[in-house]
């Protein structure tokens, strides 16, 4: 009777204990499915309920609306380049034959880059503009502008432009045509040479360097203009030449060249 009961205790034991294990891994069950729910929805809680999914119905495409491309997705940027001088002129500018550039007086060539000021249509070559750039603040030897811009092959777009008659001037008048590109004609009363001897000035009147009005040279163009003694062989004649005036501001008075054709004539 005593073994009966002790096996009976045993059992009891041994059911209670299954039970309690049986509990316990019903209730740890659902947190585990729930764990695993949160993992793959990244985050969101599942209950176990099935729910229906809301479908979002798209909204249809307003083609006539711009939508600008992300910069990833369009297409390279073109790269432009200035136009050449002699793009510029191709087939667009016929009334340039004929014409001038307006410091030098050179026929105009689109080779050696053209320039037109947008205020009076004269035209300048590359060099040319260079010069006045230096001697005359940007200016326009025509009209006094600084409105002067690189001749461009717009489509559709002509190009005018007119020619430059620079005004006679003499020793009474020339201080009144400061900053333009005027024709002077005097005698050459001598020709001084610099300390350095690498400037000359061929003087108008016989007086010093700074106070007489003369013809000065750029110092890169006096080999290309028969060098000093070209210079000095002017000493005495009368020589007809185009060029800018300029009031430096130590030497004086002055008419400017930068090509042996400036010097119009000599006698």
């Amino acid at each position: 009777m005593l073994i009966l009961r002790k096996m009976t205790l045993l059992l009891l034991i041994i059911g209670a204990i299954w039970f309690i294990f049986r509990v316990i891994g019903k209730v740890a069950e659902p947190k585990s499915s729930e764990s695993s729910t949160q993992t793959q929805s990244g985050g969101a809680t599942s209950t176990g309920t099935t729910h229906p999914t809301n479908k979002v119905t798209p909204r249809p495409r307003n083609e006539t609306v711009f939508r600008p491309k992300s910069a990833h997705n369009a297409r390279s940027p073109v790269s432009f380049k200035p136009p050449s001088a002699s793009e510029s002129f191709s087939n667009k500018v016929p009334d340039i034959a004929g014409l001038h550039d307006a410091f030098t007086g050179a026929v105009l060539n689109p080779s050696l880059g053209l320039y037109q000021c947008f205020s009076c249509k004269v035209f300048y070559h590359d060099e040319s503009l260079e010069v006045i750039r230096q001697e005359n603040s940007g200016r326009c030897v025509a009209c006094n502008s600084t409105n002067i811009l690189i001749v461009t092959n717009k489509a559709g777009q002509r190009q005018t432009g007119r020619d430059y008659d620079p005004n006679v001037v003499t020793l009474t008048n020339y201080k009144e045509h400061v900053g333009r590109v005027v024709t002077f004609e005097a005698r050459v009363q001598k020709v001084l040479t610099s300390r350095s001897g690498k400037d000359y000035a061929v003087m108008f009147e016989d007086t010093t360097w700074v106070k007489g009005f003369k013809l000065v040279f750029f110092r890169k163009a006096i080999n290309s203009m028969g060098g000093a003694n070209y210079i000095h062989s002017l000493s005495g004649k009368t020589i007809r030449v185009r060029g800018l005036v300029k009031n430096h501001e130590k030497f004086g008075y002055q008419i400017i060249v930068s090509q042996k054709s400036m010097i119009l004539s000599t006698r």
